[in-house]
């Protein structure tokens, strides 16, 4: 090939490639639907509820007593208790708040932030995720769907983001599961970015991890993206990922400046 001819064809092809990222870049806009900014001294039941105590890991400890949470400054504060009297008429060892936006606050395409910092303890496992609005959260079915934005085992320096998906969890975690560094003594913004094609989670801004449709496996159930999904802010403890839980540690807990919806204002097609 001549090597002028050869270097037009390379400037064409870098000037496509600059404006499909352009393109890819644009789409990634919003527009803010519901924020909570945890004003005053009380949580906002117009938009939260408590997390109700499952048989799981996750929520054998929920419980909705008053003194797992605490709003003033402008935040609100989600604690991990060990229970030496805290709630005489509950048997659970330890406590743990835990709120939802279920059935009344959630997107489909679209952006969650959530401005947080976190006390962990030996055996604490805070975490900010979401699940599917219409209650089909069977991991052994095909739709299901599971975005953790944030969760901290124990003390680590680090922040697990994970997809999880009928697909992912016959899988594993390769490929769906980011380790993002963190110091959580300080506020940090943790989002996920819920488009057509691409799921992107991200830190203070910084994108951590970029997990793509692939239209070849739709019978496997991997993408049932797109239906709304509600919000969950939580602190957890013990467990098998955690392990040996120290009440030494305790309190642990979550804080919270604000929360934000937002709906995807794209053009991407969605195959």
């Amino acid at each position: 090939m001549n090597k002028s001819v050869f270097l037009f064809c390379l400037c064409e092809l870098l000037l496509v490639y600059s404006c499909l990222n352009a393109q890819t870049e644009s789409k990634r806009e919003y527009e803010l639907v519901w924020q909570d900014d945890f004003k005053g001294n009380s949580i906002d039941t117009c938009s939260w509820s408590f997390l109700k105590r499952i048989p799981y890991n996750c929520g054998r400890y929920w419980s909705d007593n008053a003194k797992l949470y605490r709003v003033s400054g402008g935040k609100i504060r989600i604690f991990a208790r060990r229970n030496n009297g805290l709630a005489p008429n509950d048997t659970a060892q330890f406590l743990t708040g835990g709120l939802t936006t279920h059935k009344k606050r959630f997107i489909g395409y679209g952006k969650i932030e959530v401005r947080a910092r976190i006390k962990g303890g030996q055996g604490t496992w805070p975490a900010i995720w979401t699940l599917r609005e219409d209650g089909k959260n069977d991991t052994r079915k095909k739709g299901y769907a599971e975005l953790d934005i944030m969760e901290y085992v124990n003390r680590n320096r680090f922040a697990y983001q994970t997809i999880h998906t009928y697909y992912t969890l016959q899988q594993g975690s390769k490929g769906h599961q980011i380790k993002a560094n963190v110091n959580f003594e300080k506020w940090n913004i943790f989002a996920v970015e819920i488009l057509p094609n691409r799921i992107i989670y991200s830190v203070n801004g910084h994108d951590t991890c970029v997990y793509t449709r692939n239209p070849f496996l739709e019978e496997e159930g991997q993408w049932p993206f797109g239906i709304d999904m509600y919000l969950m802010m939580d602190m957890q403890v013990g467990g098998s990922w955690v392990g040996h839980v120290d009440p030494k540690t305790f309190p642990a807990y979550m804080d919270v400046d604000w929360v934000r919806m937002y709906k995807w204002k794209g053009t991407e097609e969605s195959h």
